[in-house]
C-alpha cells in the first residue's frame, strides 16, 4: 500500500479525494493523515514518513509551496491539487510528480496514479521527466535543460531565440535569458509553429512580441525595442505570414 497524506484546507475536498482514491484503487492507499493546513502537515509528514503527499496550493496563512520550502530534501513524491492553472510552472519547478486541477476529474486522477505506480518500478529521474512532459501538454509550457537544471518556461515569456553554432540563447521577458546546448532548430522544434517564426538563420521570434517590420532596413522591431535582422530568404515567409 502507498503511504499517503492529503493536505487541503477544505474538509470536503479532503474527503472527496480520499473517497475517489479508495474507489478507483481499492486497498492501494494507506491514509496516514488528512491535514487542513501546512502547520498540521509538517509534523504529520515528519512522524509518518509518507511516500506520497497530495498537496493543495492555495491555502490560508501558508500555501503548499511553503511546506516544500521547509523540506528541501524530501523523500516523498508530491501531487499538487489546485483550482488555479497559473501555479503550473511553480509546481513543475518543485519537481512535483503531477499537477491536478480542481475539481479533480476521476479519469485524470486515475491516469496519474497509474503513471505513479509504473514510475515506482522504473528509473525515477526518467519517470519524472516523462511525467513533466505529459503534464505540460496543453499548459503552453516548455522545459529546457540547462547547466543548472531544468527550466520551465511559458510560451508567452519567450521573445526570441538566437543561434550561435550548436548553442541557442533564449531571450525572455524581464531581461532574462537561457543558454541551451542545442541548435536553434532543435529548440524551435519544441515550440508551436503557430506562435514562432524563423526570420533568419540565427533568429526565431515569438510573433506576439513583434511591434513592426521595417522593409526598407529589413529589420523586425520587437515591442521591447530590440531590432532583429530579417534574411532575404526568410523575407517571403514573413510577409506571407502577416499578409
Amino acid at each position: 500500500m502507498i503511504k499517503t497524506i492529503l493536505v487541503d484546507d477544505e474538509r470536503h475536498a479532503l474527503e472527496s479525494l480520499k473517497m475517489l482514491l479508495e474507489r478507483l484503487f481499492p486497498e492501494q492507499f494507506e491514509f496516514l493523515a488528512l491535514c487542513n493546513s501546512v502547520d498540521q502537515a509538517i509534523p504529520a509528514i515528519q512522524q509518518h514518513q509518507p511516500e506520497l503527499v497530495f498537496l493543495d496550493i492555495q491555502m490560508p496563512q501558508k500555501n503548499g509551496f511553503a511546506l516544500l520550502e521547509v523540506m528541501p530534501q524530501r523523500e516523498f513524491d508530491v501531487i499538487f491539487t489546485t483550482a488555479y492553472q497559473d501555479h503550473a510552472i511553480a509546481a513543475f519547478k518543485q519537481a512535483a510528480f503531477d499537477y491536478l486541477l480542481k475539481p479533480i476529474d476521476s479519469l485524470e486522477l486515475q491516469k496519474t496514479i497509474i503513471r505513479y505506480l509504473e514510475a515506482k518500478k522504473s528509473d525515477p529521474v526518467q519517470s519524472l521527466l516523462e511525467n513533466l512532459s505529459n503534464q505540460m501538454e496543453g499548459l503552453d509550457i516548455v522545459a529546457f535543460s540547462t547547466l543548472e537544471g531544468m527550466e520551465f518556461v511559458h510560451f508567452d515569456e519567450i521573445k526570441y531565440l538566437n543561434a550561435d553554432r550548436n548553442y541557442t540563447t533564449i531571450y525572455l521577458e524581464n531581461n532574462r535569458k537561457l543558454l541551451i546546448s542545442k541548435s536553434i532548430g532543435q529548440v524551435e522544434a519544441k515550440l508551436p509553429a503557430s506562435r514562432f517564426i524563423r526570420i533568419h538563420q540565427s533568429y526565431t521570434v515569438n510573433v506576439a512580441k513583434i511591434q513592426r517590420y521595417d522593409k526598407s532596413e529589413n529589420f523586425l522591431i520587437l515591442k521591447s525595442g530590440e531590432k532583429l535582422s530579417v534574411s532575404l530568404r526568410k523575407n517571403t515567409n514573413l510577409t506571407k505570414r502577416f499578409a
